[in-house]
């Protein structure tokens, strides 16, 4: 799978789905959305470093910052971080699995690694 199925349609889907993801978990405008066309298995490398290995399935990797919680928990033992990301099949375009986490466990490798990245907009405004 290549950037060149991340036509200007599908980002603005991808796009949507992240907002919608977004406010589900607490940030209905997140800081930042980027996303890059890779492997389940690099995307899962770069989030499990050590080995951790999965499917080589081309997908979408879909990263998130900003103030997000995973609702339906207590919330003493809910996960919440400034930091997300999931995956999305490109034939559904639907946000699947996915981790939050707070800044002490963002990944150290860029996404950028794993290729083009695209940043999309959030409709936030700068300061």
């Amino acid at each position: 799978m290549t950037n060149a199925n991340l036509t200007p349609s599908v980002l603005a889907r991808i796009r949507d789905e992240a907002l919608a993801w977004g406010r589900a978990h607490g940030d209905a405008q997140p800081d930042r959305i980027r996303v890059v066309a890779t492997t389940r298995d690099a995307a899962t490398r770069l989030l499990q470093p050590g080995g951790v290995r999965s499917v080589p399935d081309p997908c979408y990797f879909v990263v998130l910052e900003g103030r997000f919680q995973q609702p339906g928990m207590p919330e003493e033992t809910q996960p919440a971080g400034i930091w997300a990301a999931f995956f999305m099949q490109p034939e559904r375009l639907r946000a699947d699995v996915f981790t939050i986490r707070p800044r002490g466990y963002v990944p150290h490798r860029p996404i950028e690694d794993l290729g083009n990245v695209h940043v999309l907009v959030t409709s936030k405004r700068p300061d």
